[in-house]
């Protein structure tokens, strides 16, 4: 059986080396505050991907199908579902408007998909979700484009002072009690996404590796101290023999 000490130290070395690993992640949430950065944004070419306002998250549901947050905007589509880089289905207002209504899974309409007339999919700076109908006129036989709007996803807001409950990947959860405040971006509560650009990672690379040195020495301090304690007891054998 492993001792607790050098359990504890190698598990300290993991989650160190784990922050470091997901230092480029779109979204992760750093495991320690102390090498936690300003959120940094890169440029985009995917109409899908977003930058977050600072205090926002988006809504989603976890595999299991709780309600979970995440700033990960490197949104995509797939099988007709708005989801994060992860696959997490991202949830929105197919009203448009927040007040008094549950945020639902954003999806291409089942026929449009299986027609092939979905194109285009793309959020704009207000959260709305929108794609472009593509149809032929049956009387002209000419091209017709539609401009389709799905709704607009929903964002939400922790209490001052609320810290989340990290999960693994880029989610989060609400404490127990807890109730985030939901909104829309641009709504006048929420600042507007900034389309083409993507979370670029919050973890201080070099303060990371400093962190995860000092797991190393430390984890190397302790096996001195397990080596001499070990040469102490087969002494104290030898004594006894």
């Amino acid at each position: 059986m492993i001792d607790p000490a050098p359990a504890d130290a190698l598990a300290r070395i993991a989650a160190r080396a784990q922050d470091l690993r997901e230092a480029f992640q779109p979204g992760a949430q750093p495991r320690f505050g102390d090498v936690r950065a300003p959120e940094r944004t890169a440029p985009s070419a995917d109409p899908l991907s977003v930058a977050l306002p600072e205090d926002a998250w988006l809504v989603v549901h976890d595999a299991d199908g709780t309600r979970a947050y995440s700033r990960d905007g490197a949104l995509r589509v797939d099988e007709g579902t708005l989801r994060t880089a992860a696959g997490a289905p991202v949830l929105g207002f197919p009203g448009g408007s927040a007040r008094g209504a549950l945020p639902v899974p954003l999806r291409l309409p089942d026929v449009d998909r299986a027609l092939g007339r979905t194109t285009d999919a793309r959020l704009d700076p207000d959260g709305t979700f929108v794609y472009t109908r593509l149809a032929v006129d049956p009387r002209t036989g000419v091209p017709d484009r539609e401009r389709v709007v799905l709704g607009r996803i929903a964002l939400a807001r922790f209490p001052a002072g609320t810290q989340p409950l990290r999960r693994e990947g880029t989610q989060v959860a609400a404490p127990s009690g807890v109730a985030p405040h939901l909104g829309t971006p641009g709504d006048g509560t929420f600042g507007a996404l900034i389309p083409y650009r993507r979370d670029a990672g919050s973890v201080d690379l070099l303060a990371g590796v400093d962190r995860l040195n000092e797991a190393y020495r430390a984890f190397e301090a302790l096996g001195a101290v397990v080596r001499t304690r070990a040469g102490m007891q087969k002494t104290t054998l030898d004594l006894v023999k």
